[in-house]
């Protein structure tokens, strides 16, 4: 019968080269690190910590990674102490390593489970090491109200290098709904002067935090100085850009008869979820209301192509109540002649209406 190894021999396995031994290594350690024993668990995720700083450590992205999946909740009288080390790590490593965002992820858990730690991880968005900067972006939009005092650090990170900049960017998506007034034309000005995946990811956040105001009935920010950016991004090659574009041009009111004409051109759009959501973002503003209707009944009365149908119900779906009323009688119209999956979803759409 074999002896069942301790975690202090798993934890020595770490610095072979063995590729086998080391995932078998990485296995138990995980595997401690969610045992019933509470003194199990912590005697592992001490060595850890302890390896995680080593100079030398050839494993810092799978130590990373394992305390992140399987060290929760981490206890907070270990907290600083993971804090520190984790931070030390980062510091040693490429801002595009494949474990800083892992360490994002550990930061954000280490911060909800020990509040106390929020000033290190404000102190670490202006660390002199990028990786830490990117690290502590990231984390910081998975704090909800209690990354708020972070905003304006995380704002200046923006202008920081990619990859920071990009974690920056996305943690604001995530907080944008908390203070619109402060988020949003930071936003509107990436939307402007960015390009590819970060004009991508502003686009996304701008749509989010305008459907998420839409739908509490709250008042929407104003978008200054955004239109012409927006129309270039309807226009582009690439049908994830124009999706977004499209769709903020339908949010963003009152529309010129630029943007309209521009909302009714994308009907024929080849991509059905752009000429989906350009009819809605048309019915948004009641213009051309019928030539939008009716793509859209085609598009759920397609038959057999379920992805024209998904991009119409993918459309309509969370639109706020006074544009889906703009829609009632084509949605009756189908529900009457469509069947199964396509009028279920409907008549839920309907009741929608109703409740």
């Amino acid at each position: 019968m074999s002896r069942v190894r301790t975690v202090d021999e798993w934890v020595s396995w770490l610095s072979t080269s063995d590729d086998e031994a080391l995932e078998l290594a990485l296995e138990a350690l995980g595997d401690a690190l969610g045992a019933p024993d509470e003194a199990l668990r912590e005697r592992t995720a001490q060595l850890l910590l302890e390896e995680l700083v080593r100079p030398g450590s050839r494993v810092q992205a799978p130590i990373l990674s394992l305390l992140q999946v399987a060290w929760w909740p981490p206890p907070e009288h270990l907290a600083a102490r993971a804090m520190d080390a984790v931070l030390a790590a980062l510091a040693r490593m490429a801002v595009e390593a494949p474990g800083v965002e892992e360490a994002a992820l550990l930061l954000a858990s280490l911060c909800r489970a020990a509040p106390g730690q929020l000033p290190t991880l404000e102190a670490a968005l202006s660390h002199a090491h990028p990786a830490v900067r990117r690290a502590a972006a990231g984390a910081t939009g998975g704090l909800g109200d209690a990354a708020l005092s972070m905003l304006p650090q995380l704002l200046a990170r923006l202008a920081d290098e990619e990859p920071v900049a990009g974690a920056a960017l996305e943690s604001l998506g995530a907080l944008a709904l908390l203070a619109p007034d402060l988020t949003t034309p930071a936003l509107v000005e990436q939307v402007r002067k960015a390009d590819g995946a970060r004009q991508y990811l502003a686009l996304v956040s701008l749509r989010g935090l305008l459907e998420e105001v839409r739908r509490q009935g709250r008042s929407a920010p104003v978008l200054r100085d955004l239109e012409p950016a927006l129309l270039r991004a309807a226009d582009d090659v690439q049908s994830t850009l124009r999706l977004e574009a499209v769709s903020l041009l339908g949010m963003a009111g009152p529309a010129s008869s630029g943007v309209l004409d521009v909302l009714r051109r994308h009907l024929q759009d080849s991509n059905p979820d752009v000429a989906a959501v350009a009819a809605v973002a048309l019915l948004r503003h009641a213009a051309f209301s019928q030539e939008a209707l009716s793509v859209l009944e085609g598009q759920l009365c397609s038959g057999d192509e379920p992805e024209l149908q998904g991009a119409a119900l993918g459309a309509l779906e969370g639109v706020e109540h006074d544009t889906l009323t703009r829609a009632k009688a084509m949605l009756e119209s189908v529900a009457r002649s469509q069947t199964g999956a396509t009028r279920s979803a409907v008549r839920e759409l309907l009741e929608a209406l109703e409740g």
